[in-house]
C-alpha cells in the first residue's frame, strides 16, 4: 500500500482491488476486521472505518453474527481510452488521461532474430527488445514488449528508456511511427506477466498488437502490451 494516503483509505483501495481482481466475490464474504488487522499490521478500529465507508458507498454490506458481505462491484470513475490512430507514448497518454504514471524498464537486449521477426524487418539480422512496465499512481496496469530492428536503430542502449518515450528516440533517429495498425482482444495473460502485473490467475486482460511505419512505410516497431481492464478502455470509429 501507498504511504501517502491515510491507512484507514490505503485499506479501502486495497479491499476494492480485491473486488476488481476476483479475491472477493460479489455475494461473498471478505475477512474479518480481526484478520485484517493481523493481515496488514494495523489497529481494529482503523480496519473497522475502512469497512465502515465501504458500507456507507454501497460496496459492502454487514450481516450480524455471519460478517461482511461484497454488495456490489466499485466503479471506475477514470479510464485510458484508445483508439487514436497517432504515435503517442503511453507515459503521455497516461497523464493525459489524468493518472499520476510511472514506469520501469524490466529488460533490453538485443537478439538474434527468429522467423517471425526476420519476416517482419527482413534487412535485419538482429532486433532490440524493450519489456517495460507502467504503473498508475504506483499499482502495476500495462506491460509491453516492443521490438525494433537492430539495422535501423544505433545506440539505443545511450538513451535512458525508463525516463524518455520510445518514440521520442525513434524520431530522433528520423524513423518516428506515422502509420499505427493494431489488433485487440481479450485473453488470459501468459503465465509468466501473471506476477508482474499483479494478475490472479485465469483473468482475463486487454491484449493489444501493434505495428509502427516511418513516413517510408517501413515497419519500424513491432509491440505487444498487456493491460489491466479496470483502468482501459478502446474505442474504434469505423467509417461507411
Amino acid at each position: 500500500m501507498t504511504e501517502k494516503m491515510p491507512i484507514y483509505r490505503q485499506l479501502k483501495e486495497n479491499i476494492k482491488a480485491k473486488i476488481f481482481n476476483g479475491d472477493y466475490r460479489v455475494g461473498g464474504k471478505i475477512m474479518s476486521e480481526r484478520q485484517m488487522a493481523q493481515e496488514y499490521g494495523i489497529n481494529r478500529l482503523t480496519v473497522r472505518k475502512a469497512i465502515d465507508e465501504l458500507i456507507q458507498e454501497g460496496y459492502l454490506s454487514a450481516a450480524q453474527g455471519k460478517g461482511t458481505f461484497v454488495s456490489a462491484m466499485p466503479k471506475i470513475r477514470k479510464k485510458v481510452e484508445f483508439g487514436g490512430h497517432e504515435a503517442v507514448s503511453l507515459s503521455r497518454f497516461l497523464r493525459q488521461s489524468g493518472f499520476r504514471s510511472s514506469r520501469d524498464v524490466l529488460s533490453f537486449k538485443q537478439k538474434p532474430s527468429n522467423a517471425e521477426f526476420r519476416k517482419m524487418f527482413p534487412d535485419s539480422p538482429k532486433h532490440y527488445e524493450l519489456i517495460r512496465l507502467s504503473k498508475i499512481d504506483g499499482e502495476p496496469y500495462a506491460l509491453q514488449i516492443c521490438t525494433f530492428p537492430a539495422s535501423t536503430f544505433h545506440d539505443p542502449e545511450r538513451f535512458d528508456f525508463g525516463e524518455g518515450s520510445l518514440y521520442t528516440y525513434m524520431d530522433a533517429q528520423g524513423h518516428l511511427p506515422v502509420t499505427i495498425i493494431s489488433e485487440m482482444e481479450a485473453m488470459i495473460i501468459p503465465e509468466e506477466y501473471q506476477d508482474i502485473l499483479n494478475i490472479p490467475r485465469g483473468k482475463l486482460v486487454f491484449s493489444y498488437k501493434y505495428k509502427g511505419y516511418d513516413s517510408k512505410k517501413k515497419l519500424v516497431e513491432f509491440t505487444k502490451a498487456y493491460y489491466k481492464p479496470e483502468y482501459t478502455a478502446f474505442k474504434y470509429i469505423t467509417e461507411k
